[in-house]
């Protein structure tokens, strides 16, 4: 734990770039653009709820995506993001910023921190196409090595989220 201790610091003294980074990393937020990705009903209903709950802690209006073209109103949610995460500390910025780098989605790092989901259903939003695309052609070593160690990394970043009563929920 004290290597987070020490992320926590660096956030700290490095406020400005952390925000910049996860304004630039938004509009391009993996679970905004499953839709085209994945044909499973069930699965979509939980990053449209995903979306939601991050749209209503927000106060934003992200919107799913087809294709790759970047949505302008997706761009145009930056503004509302940057003031929700200027008033983060600095223990809950750093958390944020793992989890959206990690999972590649700053939407999932807000829902972590509201602990809106389990770490079990913040990780399968996040690789909802990974884990459709293996139900239906099958599972290989590095894959579950790597998805091992993101869920390890959640667990730890919960543990000491609850030890910090960090999650605002």
């Amino acid at each position: 734990m004290s290597d987070l201790k020490e992320i926590v610091c660096l956030v700290g003294k490095q406020r400005d770039e952390i925000v910049c980074r996860l304004l630039d990393f938004s509009a391009t937020d993996t679970i905004l653009y499953l839709e085209d990705c994945v044909d499973d009903e069930q699965i979509l209903s939980r990053v449209k709820r995903a979306i939601s709950f991050a749209n209503e802690i927000l106060q934003t209006q992200f919107e799913e995506v087809q294709g790759f073209e970047v949505s302008a109103k997706n761009l145009a949610q930056k503004e509302q993001l940057q003031r929700f995460l200027e008033q983060l500390d600095d223990a809950s910025l750093a958390i944020s910023y793992l989890v959206a780098t990690e999972l590649r989605s700053v939407l999932l790092g807000v829902l972590f921190l509201y602990h809106v989901f389990s770490v079990q259903e913040v990780f399968n939003i996040a690789f909802a196409e990974e884990l459709y695309e293996q139900s239906k052609w099958g599972r290989d070593e590095d894959t579950l090595h790597r998805h091992a160690q993101i869920l390890e990394n959640l667990k730890k970043w919960e543990k000491f989220c609850n030890e910090r009563s960090l999650f605002k929920n």
